[in-house]
This record gives C-alpha cells, sequence and structure tokens, in this order.
C-alpha cells in the first residue's frame, strides 16, 4: 500500500469470530470480496478478508489477530473522504468497541488479568498516530507491579508503536526482573530501530 492510501484506526469488534456479520454488512453495501488471506499461526499470519466496491479505491478488510485474540475491521481508500464516509457506516452497523470505550475497560479493570486483557484490546484498537489517552493507559502499564500486565502492555505497543513508549520499553530491558519481559522489550525496541521510529 502507497504513502497515498490513508486507513481507519483497527475497529476492533466485540465478538472474535464475526466474519459472517462483516460479510452481510459488505453485501448491504454491494461490495464483492476480494480475496482471502488464510491462517498461518507458524507464519504468524493471521486470517484476513477484504471486499470492494465496483470501481472504487476502498476496501474493508476484516482481520482476526491471533496474538490480541480480538478481530477488527478497517477501511482502507485513496480517498481520505470515502474512508471516513465509510467508517461512519461501519461503526454504527457493526459491533464495535468504540475508543472511550477501549479507554474505560482498562480504567475500570480489576485484577492483572482483566486489567491485561484490556490493555491488549486498547493497543489493538488505538489509532496508529500518537493519541496521549491510549498512550497514557498502556505506558502505564508497562510499569505495573504484575509481570503479566507489563508482558502484555509490551505486546500492546506493537499495534501502534509510538516513539513516545521508547524511554518506557529501555527500563524494562534494562532493569526489569523479569527475563520474558526484558527479552519482549529488546526485541520491540530493536524493532523501533529497525522501522526508525524515533522521538522528534
Amino acid at each position: 500500500m502507497g504513502t497515498d492510501w490513508t486507513r481507519t484506526r483497527r475497529m476492533v469488534l466485540r465478538e472474535r469470530f464475526s466474519e459472517a456479520e462483516v460479510e452481510d454488512f459488505a453485501q448491504e453495501l454491494g461490495w464483492t470480496r476480494q480475496g482471502v488471506d488464510p491462517a498461518d499461526p507458524e507464519e504468524g499470519i493471521d486470517y484476513h478478508v477484504f471486499w470492494a466496491p465496483p470501481g472504487a479505491a476502498l476496501a474493508l478488510h476484516y482481520t482476526e489477530d491471533d496474538l490480541a485474540g480480538d478481530s477488527y475491521v478497517m477501511v482502507i481508500g485513496k480517498d481520505a473522504a470515502a474512508v471516513r464516509g465509510a467508517q461512519a457506516l461501519v461503526e454504527p452497523r457493526l459491533k464495535t468497541w468504540r475508543s472511550a470505550e477501549l479507554l474505560a475497560e482498562v480504567d475500570r479493570a480489576v485484577g492483572p488479568v482483566a486489567l491485561a486483557r484490556a490493555v491488549l484490546r486498547a493497543g489493538l484498537g488505538a489509532p496508529e498516530e500518537f493519541n496521549e489517552e491510549f498512550f497514557a493507559r498502556i505506558g502505564s502499564a508497562l510499569q505495573h507491579p504484575d509481570r503479566l500486565v507489563r508482558e502484555t502492555a509490551v505486546w500492546a505497543v506493537t499495534f501502534s508503536p509510538y516513539a513516545e513508549y521508547q524511554p518506557a520499553l529501555t527500563a524494562l530491558r534494562d532493569g526489569d526482573e523479569d527475563p520474558d519481559v526484558r527479552a519482549n522489550a529488546e526485541i520491540l525496541l530493536e524493532g523501533f530501530d529497525e522501522a526508525e521510529i524515533r522521538k522528534q
């Protein structure tokens, strides 16, 4: 996908396996199925389907994300106004988590397991561009006393890797008590370097 394409955030679906619902919605719009990528967990490939309207550089993508344990939809296209218009149709029609709901789930989570789950889902649904509210929740989880929460927060960062996470990731890499957390933080920081993700 070239730089002239635009996309929505990942709109996380409330039901993990929602392909049939998305298919029905695409058919209502008159969009046809254009391709399917079968899942290949060993290669890190998620199950993915997309639909498009005839003659338009616009598509609705459905992905079952194995890491997050959730599914999401995105609209991708060359015309930003058309993408926004399609998103305005998608969110009311499909059962998705709104941004405010993802953040609220993190805030009200009780216990490390529930918090880790909410943080990972928030990471999946975070906007690609820096967002202070998502950064605050996931950044706080990177410093949580429970190892599960910290480790899950590292994975949450991978979906929308803001440069602002680097200091917290560096602290985990250099000083976390858990070797897996240290190792995962190091891998992610190496990915930041390769992608040239740096705070301006």
